[in-house]
């Protein structure tokens, strides 16, 4: 692809992820905020969360599609499922049939993110591919800004209908402004023998498998911390379901700032020193969240939730896409996304037994601690790989 096509390209791309951000935070926080209301159960949430993650279970055997067939015609065609979707949502909204719909709303989001690193990995050079995610990374943050206070407002004021809607609209235009990319984004699908060569390659890459294994101790820690979020502000500091909203819009205050910084010094920073940044500061907000006593300490804590939420996934992503090679891209997603889903599903389910044994600020300090060490293996990891090459 023509360095001169990147700007409209980088344009579609941004435009496009930042309605389905936004469309996608206004599902997920406007139906946490409907559940806990309508069962006061972390318990409940936390299978909301689960049902995210199963997909994970299926997305592994998507590689091959990705790599193979139009990814902006498997964008819209996503994008257009899931608008569907939610059109159903709209006649029946019990817990049962939200986990079924979420179940497969996160299937389609799993797929999508798969297929963006791809996508991107045609639109952009290597050289670009890191300045086109801080971009990228940067309108998704502003999704996060705005999406949290109208999810929370839509949920407070109006019934769960309202949110679908807008949903049903937002990934209705996202299908559109795929199509306009450029055609001809396709993997080759002669190259039959890249199946068998693709998971193979991926297991003997150290690198990947390096990155991927961190970027797991990483999600971990997030499947654990996310369902204990909304029970924090209620039950722990005895504030409003509403703050739920408010403490994301931070984490996206928190992310645009990342984002910024991250473009700021593009040129003096690589992936992995991002990845040790994210590593640090998810450490330092567990820990701060553990220690609030009021709302605004946990919200300062949300914020640095927020840095973490650029620095760890941009850092990690754009390292795998660096590492693969480019036909074998969409496999590599795949694989690494199906590790790390399974990993987070593990903390979601282990955070329920966890709560019987210690209070929600002590799993808090744990998360912290874990990081912490976590980010000193990861440095010494990489400085160990640096003094070999």
């Amino acid at each position: 692809m023509q360095e001169k096509s990147m700007r409209p390209n980088l344009f579609l791309m941004s435009l496009a992820k930042f309605l389905s951000g936004f469309a996608g935070y206004i599902y997920d926080i406007g139906i946490v905020i409907y559940l806990f209301s309508q069962t006061k159960s972390v318990a409940v949430i936390g299978g909301f969360f689960i049902s995210q993650f199963l997909p994970a279970l299926i997305i592994l055997f998507t590689g091959k599609l990705i790599d193979t067939h139009n990814q902006k015609m498997l964008m819209f065609l996503s994008n257009l499922t899931k608008a569907a979707v939610f059109f159903l949502l709209l006649f029946e909204a019990n817990i049962v049939f939200i986990y079924v719909a979420t179940f497969f709303m996160n299937l389609l989001l799993e797929f999508e993110s798969n297929t963006t690193q791809a996508l991107m990995a045609n639109l952009f050079s290597k050289g670009n591919l890191f300045k086109a995610a801080s971009v990228i990374n940067l309108l998704d943050s502003a999704s996060l800004i705005l999406a949290p206070v109208c999810a929370s407002v839509i949920a407070t004021n109006f019934s769960i209908q309202a949110n679908l809607i807008i949903d049903i609209i937002l990934y209705g235009i996202t299908g559109l402004l795929y199509l306009l990319l450029p055609s001809g984004i396709l993997g080759n699908i002669e190259k039959q023998k890249e199946e068998k060569k693709g998971y193979a390659s991926i297991i003997k890459n150290k690198r990947i498998l390096c990155t991927v294994l961190f970027w797991n101790f990483f999600m971990l820690c997030i499947g654990i911390a996310s369902p204990l979020e909304i029970s924090m502000i209620e039950d722990t500091l005895g504030m409003s379901s509403s703050w739920y909203g408010i403490g994301n819009t931070v984490e996206g205050i928190g992310m645009l700032l990342a984002s910024g910084f991250v473009l700021g010094i593009i040129k003096k920073l690589k992936p992995e020193n991002i990845i040790l940044l994210g590593l640090f500061s998810a450490a330092m907000s567990y820990g701060v969240i553990g220690t609030a006593g009021n709302i605004g300490m946990y919200l300062l804590g949300a914020g640095l939730v927020g840095v973490t939420s650029t620095f760890c996934p941009l850092g990690f992503k754009t390292a795998v896409q660096i590492q693969s090679e480019t036909n074998l891209v969409g496999r590599t997603f795949t694989a690494s996304r199906f590790t790390i889903l399974i990993t987070r599903m593990i903390g979601s389910l282990l955070v329920g037994g966890m709560l019987t044994v210690w209070n929600i600020r002590v799993i808090y300090y744990l998360l912290a601690g874990f990081l912490v060490v976590t980010a000193v293996a990861y440095y010494f990891v990489n400085r160990q790989k640096e003094l070999l090459h």
